[in-house]
């Protein structure tokens, strides 16, 4: 187990150690982690994860920069909450959800982008509104994944960190993407 600097644990937090010697679970700095919550072996938390009451994330699950994870939310084992991602509460995790992302439900689908939580830690009004494309031609558009993704290959915004982000994420999903 590998726990970063800065990061809060509060009452009744499990984090498990890894199964064998060659593997981590591994946190990253500046995580809060409240009460009765879980997370699994070898799961990769990032940095400032707040994490609320009674979640729970499944072995194996990364996780990463600045996620919001919601009360009682439950991550399957194998997922992956990208950056800046927000997990309703209550939530059901089977597949992945995507960077800027507001996913919710059982089973959590994308919702919305998540505004707020850009806007807090300092995305421009360009980059929001680039966020809200990449939502609209991943999940408003009638495209499937394939077809989204050669189409932001081929925009003039292809070259943009956020674009980037999210296409990397896009096309290293394992189990598919909610």
């Amino acid at each position: 187990l590998q726990i970063g600097a800065r990061n809060v644990f509060r009452e009744f937090t499990t984090v498990h150690c890894a199964t064998s010697d060659d593997q981590l679970t591994m946190l990253g700095d500046d995580n809060l982690v409240l009460a009765y919550s879980h997370i699994a072996h070898e799961c990769v938390i990032g940095n400032h994860l707040i994490m609320s009451s009674h979640a729970a994330l499944g072995g194996h699950v990364i996780v990463g920069d600045y996620v919001t994870i919601g009360w009682g939310a439950g991550v399957h084992q194998f997922c992956r909450l990208g950056d800046h991602a927000m997990l309703g509460g209550a939530s059901k995790v089977v597949q992945d959800v995507p960077p800027y992302m507001i996913s919710d439900g059982n089973p959590a689908t994308v919702r919305t982008i998540n505004k707020i939580g850009l806007e807090r830690n300092g995305f421009s009004e360009n980059e929001i509104a680039l966020v809200r494309r990449l939502f609209k031609t991943f999940y408003k558009e009638g495209l499937n994944r394939t077809q989204a993704i050669d189409r932001l290959h081929a925009s003039e915004d292809c070259e943009s960190r956020v674009v980037k982000a999210f296409l990397g994420f896009m096309m290293d999903s394992q189990r598919g993407v909610s």
